[in-house]
């Protein structure tokens, strides 16, 4: 069972998303809140395993709750579904630990299907998403085409990582340690000058390691 938190606060969101889920038997919503005190409080009393957040509405959330949230219960995981379309505040959410991230625009079952990946602290963005995000990172140096010294287990691990496989899953995948997968990933990181999971899907679109389509079933 999945113990969800709604944050939002538009109430109509808020009963829309608790009808909607009530149908997936997986799935038990422990709370809704308006606010970041409720988000606080809840928090504290229940440590949902998921919280369905949206920082947009600045007089009742804000992204720094995702950092309050995370010190008062580590374990939870955060989706986002925002109407939000700005490019570094988008990428700000995710720096801070959002790991799944839709527009108001999905369907049902793109929610079901990045509830159940955040659950299991596995990666769910959107097209739209991607999109943005790309459009704010892909930046493609033409007078520099040497290629990166990478390894064929690092692209490996780069395209496994963009499907929003865990480190613990892509070692069993590879028969690996979990350790030895996360100093592949520590290497990887210093040889293409970024610092963020998030980078590392951007260049694995960028260099067609992956397609925009195997990334969401990837993590679906």
């Amino acid at each position: 069972m999945i113990r969800i938190l709604i944050a939002d606060a538009q109430y109509l969101i808020r009963v829309g998303l608790t009808n909607l889920l009530a149908s997936v038997k997986d799935f038990n919503v422990i709370g809704e809140a308006s606010n970041s005190k409720e988000l606080l409080f809840l928090t504290k009393e229940h440590h949902p395993d998921v919280i369905i957040f949206d920082y947009k509405s600045e007089k009742y959330f804000s992204q720094e709750d995702i950092q309050l949230v995370k010190r008062i219960s580590p374990t939870t995981n955060f989706l986002v579904i925002s109407d939000d379309n700005s490019k570094p505040s988008i990428y700000s959410a995710i720096e801070k630990g959002v790991i799944s991230f839709l527009t108001k625009e999905c369907d049902k079952e793109e929610i079901i299907g990045a509830i159940y990946a955040t659950a299991k602290n596995e990666k769910f963005l959107c097209h739209k998403v991607i999109d943005i995000i790309i459009e704010k990172h892909l930046h493609v140096n033409e007078d520099n085409c040497k290629p990166l010294n990478l390894s064929l287990r690092e692209t490996e691990i780069i395209k496994l990582t963009a499907k929003g496989w865990a480190a613990k899953t892509i070692a069993e995948h590879l028969f690996l340690s979990t350790h030895t997968i996360y100093t592949h990933k520590k290497n990887i990181m210093k040889k293409l000058k970024i610092n963020s999971s998030s980078e590392m899907i951007v260049y694995a679109i960028q260099n067609r390691l992956i397609t925009r389509d195997e990334l969401v079933e990837g993590v679906g």
